[in-house]
């Protein structure tokens, strides 16, 4: 099967983020329907609440995550998150009352957050060294395709004339991909390191080899499946004398965690969460209509999904920190001018100022896409060993997306009080990450996830080019067929 079928695997698991890009994405719109503003009249602390909510949510998903994931496995996981997911776009979609539609944002939120870390720790598993980075940005492309379907939905329901159609029907769409997924995962087969580490050697070969037996290689797998055995033994008999808590003062395990909480951190703050939940109102700061505005998201969106097929095609061939860099300059930049064009329109009142601030936050979420919408989520995933992967994703995700609770909670009261001038926080953001990237990140473009550790200066217990042939014949090769297991 090989190459198809780890892709198909990728594609199904990577469906999960289309739950979190959709909803992420409908709010924006929501925000600026005149149906959905005439039914609760929201305030501006409101409208922050309903916002940062989402977020809170997505952290009490990742304070449980790690343990469903590592106990009952990555699927299983993404399938209950899916579940989530589907309750809390029925209640956004049936509320009549604001209680309602803040139980839904927050399970929705939930179920994003157990999507975010469970997707990107499957993902990185099941992929062969030269794709990982491609097939971890894969479900952030799928995430950026169902943010533009909820844009343009929204743009397109605004011309009902049914005032709570133009608003409950884009949300309520997201309980389609959410019932997708939770048939998809019947067809993907469990992590294979997740596998390992349960001792269900048998069922994790099989799924290996139809995961890559299509490499160049013709003994990848059973390479990769001795080496992945052997340090995940090592990595079993030191959790026999350490918890997981054991990454917080161990120190080759906490920096590892800290570059992840880096990583994942510099993407809440470069200001393009912030901007994608609250264009609405930068747009309604410019001077633009209500139906400009939901075009104007429309093509936001494409814009984000345009830069994150062309990360697609760069992460495995320039690798992380080219891209990490050049992101953080690239996008200072543009921030620095959306903000000089939404000053000089402050003042004047030129139109011409508001269309150019507009064309610079396109050009700016383009290169967002480009350089930085997946490749940390990419890294944060790969950098962190097997016996820590799950535990470690979730807990830089949380510290992550706290700060993105507190943008988006104060942002709304930012633009009435500094306008403008809130973009200079992103800014200073990107700066602090800036040599902190450069110093303290390593490459590890093209290595397995075993090999990284050799990037951070750890022992890899068994290198590719040290096992024998030998080694290689004593593989078992157990048949699909004799494995149920492997099937569900």
């Amino acid at each position: 099967m090989g190459k198809a079928y780890n892709w198909m695997c990728a594609g199904i698991a990577g469906s999960g983020s289309m739950l979190y890009g959709y909803d992420a994405a409908v709010i924006a719109g929501t925000f600026a329907q005149p149906g959905f503003l005439a039914y609760f009249n929201p305030s501006a602390t409101v409208l922050g609440a309903i916002g940062s909510i989402y977020f809170a949510g997505l952290l009490i998903g990742l304070l449980f995550v790690s343990a469903l994931a590592d106990r009952f496995g990555r699927k299983r996981t993404i399938q209950f998150g899916a579940v989530v997911g589907l309750i809390g776009a029925i209640f956004q979609t049936a509320a009549h009352e604001i209680g309602l539609f803040f139980a839904g944002r927050v399970l929705a939120g939930i179920a994003s957050g157990i999507m975010l870390t469970t997707v990107n720790v499957y993902q990185a598993e099941i992929a062969p060294p030269d794709l990982r980075g491609t097939m971890v940005a894969f479900q952030i492309v799928t995430l950026n395709l169902a943010g533009t379907l909820a844009s343009w939905v929204g743009f397109a329901c605004n011309h009902s004339t049914n005032l709570a159609f133009q608003w409950r029907f884009p949300i309520g769409l997201q309980c389609l991909p959410a019932v997708l997924l939770i048939i998809g995962c019947f067809f993907i087969p469990f992590s294979p390191r997740w596998l390992i580490s349960k001792d269900r050697h048998a069922e994790a070969q099989v799924i290996l080899k139809r995961l890559h037996d299509s490499h160049h290689d013709s003994t990848f797998w059973e390479k990769e499946y001795i080496q992945i055995s052997a340090q995940l033994e090592v990595e079993a008999k030191e959790k026999e004398t350490a918890s997981w808590t054991h990454m917080f003062t161990n120190w080759n395990e906490l920096r590892r965690l800290l570059i992840a909480i880096a990583a994942l951190t510099s993407v809440q703050t470069n200001g393009a969460q912030t901007i994608q939940v609250y264009q609405s109102v930068f747009y309604a700061g410019l001077g633009f209509t209500t139906k400009r505005i939901l075009l104007m998201v429309g093509i936001f969106a494409i814009c984000n999904t345009c830069g994150g097929v062309t990360n697609l095609i760069l992460i495995d061939r320039v690798g992380r920190r080219k891209l990490f860099l050049s992101g953080l300059v690239i996008l200072s930049v543009m921030l620095g001018v959306f903000a000089a064009c939404s000053e000089r329109y402050t003042s004047t009142g030129n139109s011409s100022w508001g269309k150019a601030g507009v064309s610079f936050v396109m050009v700016y979420i383009f290169f967002f896409g480009v350089t930085y919408a997946s490749s940390p989520y990419a890294y944060a995933a790969e950098i962190l060993p097997t016996k820590n992967r799950a535990n470690g994703m979730a807990i830089s995700l949380f510290v992550a997306n706290s700060i993105t609770l507190t943008f988006t909670q104060v942002t709304p009261i930012a633009l009435n009080k500094i306008a403008w001038k809130f973009n200079i926080v992103f800014i200073a953001c990107n700066l602090f990450f800036l040599p902190i990237v450069y110093f303290f990140f390593p490459e590890t473009k093209g290595l397995s996830l075993e090999e990284v550790n050799g990037a951070f200066g750890e022992r890899v217990e068994v290198e590719f080019k040290d096992i024998t042939d030998g080694e290689v014949e004593k593989v078992a090769v157990v048949q699909l067929e004799d494995t149920h297991d492997a099937k569900v």
